[in-house]
């Protein structure tokens, strides 16, 4: 690379690198290691302004944050900024001590850790974000749910950067890396309305995949008040039975009417008893419809109808009571779970145009299909409980 970075004349005061080499070691091992961690749903990366890291990186580039803060107030103007609201990103000392790193990287023809520090620098940007969207207005105290955070990311669509880089340490790096190659003209040259608009921009693009991410999660915490109310109402002083059919009749408005569906269910349904997952998906979906209404409401009634104590459903007991309830080969009863199932299935078949594949299948094969709707019940009905 040739034209690399002229530092002005007072860049070279705010960072004197102590150990390249060192500070090179640091910045790739710590970026790697907040990716790694982010596997846990709702990890904080540990990267914000009180951090050890940004006391590590002011020490290690013999830095103090009065010098960043004066730097930044000379680099960007308020012609610069354009709004206050933007202002008080470019003239962070956090992110100017990130911008003058990766520009010493850059001069240095170090691409790898320019890329990295810059990893860094949009990581810093999602850590701020989530924090901001799982705190409770007027509290300091973070509260993310992981539950809530697998169903966002479970209801991401497929355009979605989260879901088309796989992971979000993933789409932060493509993030990175391409704002990184747009701008890195500018941060060789020192362009400060150009890293004013690099800033913005990355920051931009983060903050909309997070707005998409955060409405799902805030829509999974409205859906546990709901269900807790639902709960509640269950402690009227009425039978069993009649609770039970309000219970029943509230879950089934939700998967027929409403249309919702559990896509974890769908996932643990279809593992436990080894079906197509694709097909798994089209049944769950054909079922969310209000044809069906009356079938499934009568359906989950018939599943736990026998069951006293609900939170068993919990439990790996309830698959078992699941398996007795579709082996069953004689009975009396004109209505009874298995057959409500697989009257469902039928429909469900036919629905899908799957008739003509479905004869072909052996008697096992046909077997699991029905069962699949049988345990997607089961499962549906956990996160009622």
């Amino acid at each position: 690379m040739t034209n690399l970075i002229s530092l002005p004349s007072n860049q070279s005061e705010i960072v004197s690198a102590i150990d390249y080499t060192k500070i090179h070691r640091y910045i790739i091992n710590t970026i790697s290691e907040e990716f790694a961690n982010m596997v846990e749903n709702c990890y904080y990366p540990k990267v914000s302004k009180n951090s050890k890291l940004y006391r590590d990186l002011l020490y290690m580039t013999n830095s103090k944050e009065i010098n960043l803060i004066r730097y930044a107030k000379e680099k960007f103007t308020m012609k610069t900024v354009g709004t206050k609201s933007t202002s008080r990103f470019l003239f962070d000392p956090y992110t100017n001590l990130l911008i003058l790193i990766i520009q010493e990287f850059l001069r240095n023809k170090d691409i790898s850790a320019a890329e990295a520090t810059f990893h860094l620098f949009a990581l810093r940007y999602y850590t701020n974000i989530l924090y901001k969207g799982t705190t409770p207005r007027g509290s300091h105290t973070k509260i993310c749910n992981p539950n809530y955070f697998q169903y966002a990311l479970d209801k991401l669509s497929k355009n979605h950067m989260f879901v088309k880089q796989k992971t979000i340490p993933n789409s932060l790096m493509y993030y990175s890396r391409t704002i990184l190659k747009k701008y890195m003209k500018a941060l060789i040259e020192d362009d400060s309305n150009e890293i004013a608009a690099m800033i913005i921009e990355i920051r931009s693009r983060i903050a909309q995949s997070m707005r998409s991410f955060f409405k799902y999660y805030y829509q999974a915490k409205e859906e546990k008040d709901r269900l807790a109310k639902i709960k509640q109402e269950m402690d009227y002083d009425r039978s069993h039975e009649q609770k039970l059919k309000i219970f029943i009749g509230r879950i089934t408005k939700d998967m027929c009417v409403f249309g919702r569906i559990d896509h974890v269910a769908v996932r643990e349904a279809s593992a436990l008893i080894k079906f197509n997952k694709k097909l798994s998906e089209e049944y769950a979906k054909n079922l969310s419809s209000p044809d069906f209404v009356d079938d499934v409401n009568v359906a989950l009634f018939l599943l736990v109808k026998d069951i006293k104590d609900l939170s068993i459903v919990k439990n790996t007991n309830f698959l078992d009571h699941v398996q007795r309830l579709m082996s069953i080969k004689v009975t009396k009863q004109t209505v009874y779970f298995k057959k409500t199932v697989q009257d469902i299935h039928d429909q469900v078949i036919d629905n899908l145009k799957l008739k003509e594949w479905y004869d072909k299948l052996s008697i096992q094969s046909k077997s699991i299909s029905r069962n699949f709707i049988a345990y997607y019940f089961a499962f549906y009905l956990k996160r009622y409980i």
